[in-house]
C-alpha cells in the first residue's frame, strides 16, 4: 500500500473509553517491583505514559507481535529497543543458539566460534581487519575508547550521541567521577563544532566517537568532514553502529554514507535478541588491544555468537535491509499525511533513516506536547499498536505491509481523537 492510497477518515471521532483496569496485572507487578527493584523498572526508567494508560509488562513475543500480562496483543515497533531486527523468537536464530547451549555455551578456554565470528565480522566491513567480542553495546563502546587511548597515547575523547550507561557516557552527572576535562561533546547541529574542539585541544584527543542517528538530516558530506577532521587531529574515528548496524542498507550506516571508520561498535541487531556485541577495526588500531584489559567472564560465551552468525546469514541471504527500509518509508509518509490531514503539528522522520522512524509533536508549550502525546499514544495502545513516545522506533523483518496499513488506520483514528480533544488549545496559537 502506498501511503497515497490510504484515505484518512474525517468526522466525529469515536473516542475509545479506556477499560477500567485495562493494565491491572501490569500495575500490580509494578507495585511489587517498586519494593524490589530501584525505580521499579529494569529499562527506560519509567512507563511509556502512566501505569493506568500504558502496558508495562510483556509476557511473550513472536515475530512483530507481543502480548502483555493482561492478555492484550500489540504490533510492536519498539523491538526491545532495537535488537529484534528479524522479529521476536526467530526460529532459525534461536535454534542456532540453543544448539550451542547444549554443547556448553561458556567454556574454560578459547572456542573455534571466536575465530569464525571475528573472521565473519572483518569480512563485512571495509577496513575491518581485526575484531573483539563483548556482551553489550556499552562494553563495546567503552572498549573502543580504551583501545584508541592506548593506540594514540592520549586521554581525551570527543563524543556525540548515546553510547551506553558507563560513567564516561554521562560525564556531567553528579553521580559519576569528575571527567569533564577528559570527555568532551560536540554539537551535531553545527558542522564546525568538532573542528573547534579539536583545535582547542591539539595533540590531546585520542578518539572521536559518533552515534550516526544524532546527526540529522543524514549527509554524506558531513560524515566525510567528521572523519577528515578527526584524522587531521591525529585521533581515531569511531562509528557507534550499535543501533544502525545491519538495518541500514546495504547493511551498515558507514556503507550508506561511504566512510571507513577506524573502529566500529556493534550490538543490538547483531544477535537478534541474544546478548552479543563486537568491536571491529583496522589492524593498526585494533592490535593495541592485545594484552589490554578488555576481557570479562562472559565475553567469550558462544550462544550469542552462534545467534549472531545465524542472524548474519539471514541478513546477507535475504532482503532484510530493503524490506525494513521500504516499510519505514511507508510508515513515515503515512503518518505525515495523516498529521497534515488532521491539522496536528507533528512530523514523522527517520532517525537517522527510514528503518528507524519516529514521530515528534512540534508545539512550544511542553504541557500541551505532553497532552498530545498522552492522547495519541494511549489511543494507539488500546488499538494494539506499540510505539514509544520518547525513543525512536524500529521496523523489523517480521513486519508486513498489512501491519503498516493497520498501524496507519489506528494512527488515523488516534490523530482524529487528538485533534478533537486538543483542538481549542492548538487554535490558541501555541503551535509554531
Amino acid at each position: 500500500m502506498s501511503f497515497a492510497m490510504f484515505s484518512p477518515t474525517a468526522g466525529e471521532p469515536e473516542v475509545t473509553p479506556l477499560p477500567l483496569g485495562r493494565y491491572r496485572k501490569s500495575e500490580a507487578l509494578l507495585r511489587k517491583a517498586q519494593r524490589l527493584i530501584p525505580g521499579g523498572h529494569h529499562l527506560s526508567g519509567r512507563p511509556l505514559l502512566t501505569p493506568e494508560t500504558s502496558p508495562m509488562y510483556m509476557e511473550r513475543g513472536e515475530g512483530c507481535r507481543v502480548w502483555d500480562v493482561d492478555g492484550h496483543e500489540y504490533l510492536d515497533y519498539i523491538g526491545a529497543y532495537g535488537p529484534c531486527l528479524l522479529g521476536y523468537a526467530h526460529p532459525v536464530v534461536d535454534a542456532a543458539a540453543i544448539r550451542q547451549i547444549r554443547n556448553g555455551a561458556l567454556l574454560s578456554l578459547n572456542h573455534p566460534l571466536h575465530v569464525a565470528f571475528a573472521e565473519r565480522l572483518t569480512e563485512l566491513l571495509t577496513g575491518g581487519e581485526m575484531a573483539a567480542f563483548f556482551k553489550t553495546g556499552s562494553e563495546a563502546t567503552t572498549a573502543a575508547l580504551r583501545v584508541a587511548r592506548r593506540a594514540t597515547g592520549r586521554r581525551k575523547v570527543v563524543r556525540c550521541g548515546y553510547h551506553g550507561w558507563h560513567d564516561w557516557c554521562l560525564p556531567g552527572e553528579p553521580f559519576v567521577p569528575e571527567m569533564g576535562e577528559q570527555v568532551l561533546s560536540f554539537d551535531p547541529r553545527r558542522s564546525a563544532s568538532l573542528s573547534e574542539i579539536l583545535q582547542q585541544h591539539p595533540h590531546e584527543v585520542a578518539a572521536v566517537i559518533v552515534a550516526p542517528e544524532m546527526i540529522l538530516p543524514t549527509s554524506q558530506a558531513v560524515f566525510a568532514q567528521l572523519v577528515e577532521a578527526t584524522h587531521r587531529a591525529g585521533a581515531v574515528f569511531i562509528l557507534d553502529e550499535v543501533k544502525t548496524g545491519l538495518r541500514i542498507r546495504p547493511g551498515f550506516f558507514q556503507q550508506y554514507v561511504g566512510i571507513v571508520p577506524d573502529l566500529t561498535t556493534l550490538s543490538k541487531a547483531l544477535g537478534n535478541g541474544w546478548p552479543v556485541a563486537a568491536l571491529v577495526g583496522s589492524r593498526a588500531i585494533m592490535e593495541h588491544g592485545a594484552g589490554l584489559h578488555i576481557s570479562a567472564t562472559y565475553h567469550g560465551e558462544t550462544a550469542g555468537i552462534a545467534a549472531a552468525l545465524a542472524t548474519l546469514d539471514i541478513v546477507q541471504q535475504e532482503d532484510v535491509c530493503g524490506h525494513v527500509w521500504r516499510l519505514g518509508e511507508m510508515l513515515i509518509d503515512g503518518l505525515n499525511h495523516l498529521a497534515v490531514f488532521h491539522g496536528i503539528p507533528a512530523k514523522a522522520y527517520g532517525e537517522p533513516l527510514p528503518p528507524m522512524p519516529f514521530l515528534r509533536f512540534s508545539v512550544r508549550d511542553p504541557e500541551l506536547t505532553q497532552a498530545l502525546e498522552n492522547t495519541f499514544y494511549s489511543e494507539l495502545y488500546v488499538a494494539g499498536i506499540l510505539f514509544h513516545p520518547r525513543h525512536l522506533w524500529f521496523i523489523s523483518y517480521a513486519h508486513r505491509m498489512g501491519d503498516i496499513e493497520r498501524t496507519l488506520e489506528a494512527a488515523d483514528k488516534a490523530l482524529r481523537v487528538t485533534a478533537e480533544r486538543h483542538g481549542a488549545e492548538l487554535a490558541r496559537g501555541l503551535s509554531p
